[in-house]
């Protein structure tokens, strides 16, 4: 397979094949292309404390006692595994005790450039094609399931409607306004979050590392961390606006856990790469 010509891919290129359920597949998992939105915000923290009870690590919460949590809307159009959809359920989480993360609606986001004590664990997710169900489940130890999902993306806005294939169950259906251009008030809430030396050095950077763990059970049976990297050809940051964006979440059991949005990233020209855990 040819890989588009990208420092990422040059630096994590495709080393290998791996034999799983649905045949042989490249290692590792890429993405070359797409648009994704991430709407970051808070959660019950008993709730999620009550949900990650099993697990070996803990939430990490913000100074309003919250638990932070993301949901991720992606939509893959080139990819090592063929073009894909996928819907993530995120908790932020810690091997320890953390100081909490401050509780301005961008804390989230801040964190995640800035904190790399806290990670990201994949406790919920769907996708739209056997093969990349299989991968995760079978490589990445996720638990993933298959969706039936629509994602049609146009110059106002993204709409997702995401449900479980073997159930036929809801599990998401948002309408993301998409941003003309950078909005001025989250971007000098996200400068007032990490001050401007630090972001200047952070948006210099050619991608973005992020530390995700997988749950407890599917293949590994401890909480083990994948490396994965992101670089986007562009990111719009905005404050989520329940005037103007739809988003319900019907996900079992996500959807007693208080979700409340705080922002959107949005994201085009998507490039990934996440390899396997340790």
């Amino acid at each position: 397979m040819t890989t588009p010509n990208h420092p990422l891919f040059q630096t994590y290129p495709l080393s290998g094949t791996a034999q799983i359920s649905t045949g042989e597949v490249p290692l590792p998992y890429q993405i070359y292309d797409g648009y994704g939105a991430f709407i970051g915000g808070t959660a019950d923290l008993a709730k999620v404390r009550q949900l990650l009870a099993n697990e070996e690590v803990q939430p990490v919460q913000n100074e309003a006692g919250r638990a932070l949590m993301g949901i991720w809307l992606c939509d893959f159009t080139q990819a090592s595994l063929g073009p894909h959809h996928e819907l993530q359920l995120s908790i932020f989480v810690a091997s320890g005790e953390l100081e909490p993360v401050s509780a301005h609606r961008l804390g989230l986001l801040a964190a995640m450039l800035t904190r790399p004590d806290m990670q990201m664990l994949c406790h919920g997710l769907w996708n739209n094609t056997p093969v990349v169900v299989a991968y995760n489940r079978e490589l990445l130890s996720l638990d993933a399931r298959l969706s039936d999902s629509t994602m049609h993306c146009t110059a106002q806005a993204l709409s997702s409607t995401v449900k479980d294939a073997e159930r036929g169950a809801p599990l998401l259906e948002s309408k993301l306004s998409k941003p003309t251009q950078a909005s001025v008030g989250a971007t000098f809430g996200l400068l007032g979050q990490m001050g401007l030396g630090r972001a200047l050095r952070i948006s210099r950077q050619p991608w973005v590392e992020m530390k995700i763990v997988n749950p407890l059970g599917v293949k590994l049976l401890h909480n083990g961390t994948a490396m994965a990297y992101t670089s986007n050809a562009a990111n719009r940051v905005r404050y989520f606006d329940p005037k103007h964006d739809l988003l319900r979440l019907d996900a079992v059991p996500y959807a007693t856990l208080d979700f409340q949005p705080e922002f959107v990233q949005h994201m085009a020209g998507f490039k990934f790469v996440y390899q396997e855990p340790a």
